[in-house]
């Protein structure tokens, strides 16, 4: 894994829920469910991203933060 921006989203219900995107120095089988996985081992359940997406880069604002703001709205 290379980077990872978790942000909060709004789901069917119009509930907020946690969705990961993450940015992989190669495609490996199975790494959404192992980083879930360990997610769940470490945080409370309403904590862990339902979704896991995969992405080429990360969006950043002029001041090279990620923009959390263009993940929520292209997701």
């Amino acid at each position: 894994m290379a980077e990872v921006a978790v942000v909060g989203l709004l789901d069917a219900s119009g509930l907020m829920k946690p969705c990961a995107f993450v940015v992989t120095r190669e495609p490996v089988p199975g790494l959404e469910e192992t980083l879930k996985e360990f997610v769940r081992e470490r945080l409370d359940a309403y904590k862990h991203p339902r979704e896991v997406v995969f992405v080429d880069s990360l969006p950043r604002t002029h001041l090279g933060k990620v923009d959390r703001g263009k993940l929520r709205r292209g997701a």
